[in-house]
């Protein structure tokens, strides 16, 4: 059967998936097999994952990996987009050694993305408690604070344990209560462009925690996790093996993107674990190195949220038709294994380089040029030039593209992308200057102004804009490729794009700020008028 799809290759992300002690890559309970199953269904036809799957151990375990006895500095870590931490043993393990830590730190100046996470206590401490980035993100010591005053991790045990277990269907709450279909619900953080947070007109999570059906809330549940912090010192470096790493250059702070509530109980509601004292903590992570020209770091309280017993069941339990199938057993609980799988793949984008970002942008706009709805739509007569696209059709072609995106692109990443790589792509220079107004996730300083109100124009300019751009790439392709022809699908894989889209690119900024500051001045009118009317009433 001959390849008849338009579609060109998807771009490659190689991950490099390390863990260690007793965790394993197979179907046991701390298995991370289903996770890996997750990775390799990619969101959409613009990215394709592959895991390699390495073992610092020569236990049984380490049977399940492809790289067993592994050392970062016996490895060729260049081949890599992304290393994916999941550290179990404990202290009494031999950390990384220097030349380790320096070729992980090289990887990570060099952009390459890091995620790491482990459980409660020290669990972890020897293969991440010494990486840089990662070893203040989220606590790794314990029972003492760390060797350069990092501060100690929660306990399995006690009221001030944090305990995320959801109550199940049976009685009191139970251990492998975190392997039924029940999972925690997170608070995400909320961002937006506006400087008044209160009274923007859009809020997004974190990319991390944008899913295909809107913003991740949930998680699995487990009765002791870890935590993630933002540090109080950002100026520290590390010298490794004679190479010195910044750990956050410009003094860029990583942040809390998600949080854990627990819920106080009395001890006669959990009689394994006792009293549970009510508390909030860091779930999730993020530093965007992109900012600064290093690597990003995502991390997370526990592997509890990765792990197949957290997934799809306590083998141990197979007479119970729940624990025995996890987040399957009822149609509330798919739901929810859908948003967490969602997030997994939200990791793995998040973290790539932004050149791959920007392949795999390209390459869900061409998926979403064929796309029936959108070539359906498209008006042969403006295929052409892109002088006789007003602001319009450009909207909706950009509303019916944002749509059809949206089944395989999240929101946020569709946001972030339309304006790096199509504003971007027309001015760099621009698009840091027009960055604040329309980038939700910018760093910004200071806190939000007491009373102050929107500016109602640019609280409604990043849609505008998205818009606009995605219509003008549409109907940019569209000219270049008006059919679905084997020349277009070979083409399409190494295009020039910024070349491609630059005229159209150009057509949809120059309408925009025409209509922005026809908005303005009409709204200025408006405030005459009001002004106006208002003195006249008061004499």
């Amino acid at each position: 059967m001959p390849n008849t799809s338009v579609l060109p290759e998807p771009r490659l992300v190689r991950i490099l998936m390390v863990t260690d002690g007793e965790a394993s890559f197979d179907r046991a309970d701390f298995g991370l097999a289903t996770l890996v199953d997750v990775l390799e269904t990619p969101p959409g036809p613009w990215v394709r994952f592959e895991v390699t799957k390495a073992h610092r151990e020569s236990n049984l375990p380490a049977l399940s990996a492809e790289i067993p006895a592994f050392r970062f500095d016996r490895h060729d870590l260049a081949q890599y987009d992304q290393i994916w931490l999941f550290a179990v043993a404990r202290s009494s393990r031999p950390p990384l050694e220097e030349t380790e830590l320096r070729a992980i730190a090289e990887f990570m100046d060099g952009g390459g993305g890091v995620f790491a996470t482990g459980d409660h206590e020290d669990l972890g401490v020897s293969m991440a408690g010494a990486v840089p980035r990662v070893r203040n993100m989220r606590k790794w010591h314990w029972p003492d604070p760390g060797p350069n005053g990092e501060p100690v991790a929660p306990s399995i045990d006690g009221p001030d344990r944090n305990d995320t277990l959801s109550e199940g269907h049976d009685p009191l709450f139970q251990l492998n209560d975190q392997s039924d279909d029940i999972p925690q619900v997170v608070t995400p953080r909320m961002y937006a462009t506006s400087d008044s947070p209160r009274w923007a007109h859009q809020a997004y999570p974190h990319p991390l925690l944008c899913g295909p059906r809107g913003t991740i809330r949930v998680l699995p549940d487990h009765p002791h996790e870890g935590e993630c912090y933002v540090p109080d010192d950002l100026t520290a470096s590390f010298p490794f093996d004679g190479y010195e790493i910044t750990e956050y250059p410009a003094g860029l702070a990583p942040e809390v993107v998600a949080w854990s509530t627990i819920n106080a109980r009395p001890a006669d509601r959990d009689p394994r674990k006792g009293r549970l004292s009510a508390a909030t903590f860091g779930a999730i992570g993020a530093y965007d190195g992109h900012q600064v020209g290093v690597g990003r770091v995502s991390v997370d309280a526990t592997w509890h949220h990765f792990f197949n017993v957290n997934l799809v069941g306590d083998p141990t339990v197979p007479q119970d038709p729940v624990k025995s199938v996890g987040f399957a057993a009822s149609e509330a609980g798919r739901a929810a294994y859908e948003e967490i799988k969602a997030y997994y793949r939200n990791i793995a984008v998040w973290l790539s380089r932004p050149t791959a970002q920007e392949a795999m942008w390209w390459r869900a706009v061409w998926a979403t040029r064929w796309h029936h709805r959108v070539s359906m739509d498209l008006r042969p007569a403006l295929m052409g030039g892109p002088e006789d696209l007003d602001l319009a059709e450009l909207l909706r072609i950009g509303a019916e593209a944002r749509e059809v995106l949206a089944a395989t692109v999240t929101r946020a990443d569709t946001l972030q992308w339309a304006g790096r790589y199509g504003v971007g792509a027309v001015d760099p220079g621009l698009w840091e200057t027009v960055r604040p107004h329309l980038d939700p996730w910018q760093p910004r300083s200071g806190d939000e102004q007491a009373g102050h109100l929107p500016n109602l124009v640019m609280s409604l300019l990043p849609e505008l804009v998205l818009d606009a751009v995605l219509g003008a790439a549409v109907y940019a392709v569209a000219t270049a490729f008006p059919e679905p022809t084997e020349e277009a699908r070979e083409r399409a894989g190494d295009l020039d794009w910024t070349t491609a889209v630059r005229p159209h690119l150009d057509r949809a900024l120059d309408v925009v700020a025409e209509q922005v500051l026809r908005t303005d001045e009409q709204l200025r009118t408006l405030g005459d008028t009001l002004t106006a009317a208002r003195r006249s009433g008061d004499r």
